[in-house]
């Protein structure tokens, strides 16, 4: 089990974020010490890798709204639920990431271009200081 400062220093976000995320739906209220409404936050594994996730989408450009109707029907889908509802919710979150990857790709094709720019200029200064490290050794 975690508590929320070690959630917050594993994914490098703040204990503020985390309660943030639970406040506004997307993760869930997260079990406390002793049964309490209001004790200590504990986290398990599975926790854990629910926020890595939310945090992984958010920190790639998802937005709060997307991400917050990826999770509305819960976070975690039970094989209690009806099999049509299941199937609904699992075909609305292959859209929502299909079209996140989509953007993805996108950005890294954006990135591969200012990635190549970067590497053309940085070979061009390169050349600069050789030519003209050449030409302070013929002054002298």
């Amino acid at each position: 089990m975690y508590s929320i400062s070690d959630i917050s220093k594993l994914m490098g976000i703040t204990a503020y974020t985390l309660r943030y995320y639970e406040k506004i739906g997307l993760v869930p209220n997260p079990k406390r010490l002793d049964g309490k409404q209001y004790g200590i936050r504990r986290y398990d594994d599975q926790d854990l890798r629910f926020i890595k996730f939310i945090h992984g989408l958010k920190q790639t450009g998802m937005k709060l709204k997307d991400i917050a109707t990826f999770v509305e029907e819960g976070c975690y889908v039970t094989q209690e639920e009806p099999e049509i509802e299941v199937k609904v919710i699992f075909h609305k979150r292959i859209d929502i990431l299909s079209k996140h990857i989509e953007k993805l790709e996108q950005q890294l094709t954006q990135l591969e271009v200012v990635k190549v720019s970067a590497q053309d200029k940085r070979n061009f200064y390169y050349s600069m200081l050789k030519e003209h490290g050449n030409e302070e050794k013929k002054l002298k």
